[in-house]
């Protein structure tokens, strides 16, 4: 379940330091943020691209209706961009204030 997650995260973080050299500059001189950069590194490169089911009732979701058995998919990188949730969200931020509040697995905070 971790190999393509981890995998995803590792090279998404790499880039995104490489694409964001203050960012990276900042983490060289604080090391204390990199807990903080983990989670921001998995919310801006959400491992998990998304996820599908299937509707086992007919329902109304934000305005559109959905029959049963009809496919609904999440993406979780959309999720992720949310600005009425995120601020800035385009922006990579090693120190971002609740980086650990991501949705790339789904609610609430994940721990391996």
């Amino acid at each position: 379940g971790g190999n393509d997650t981890t995998r995803n995260s590792i090279t998404g973080g790499v880039l995104a330091l490489n694409q964001n050299p203050a960012e990276y500059d900042k983490l060289r001189r604080d090391p204390t943020l990199i807990p903080n950069m983990v989670s921001e590194i998995i919310r801006w490169q959400t491992p998990i691209l998304g996820m599908r089911r299937r509707a086992t009732q007919d329902t109304e979701l934000f305005g559109k209706q959905v029959r049963k058995h009809d496919k609904v998919m999440m993406w979780y990188v959309s999720g992720n961009r949310d600005d009425e949730v995120i601020a800035d969200p385009m922006s990579f931020k090693v120190d971002r204030e609740n980086a650990r509040h991501h949705l790339s697995f789904g609610f609430g905070i994940h721990r391996c």
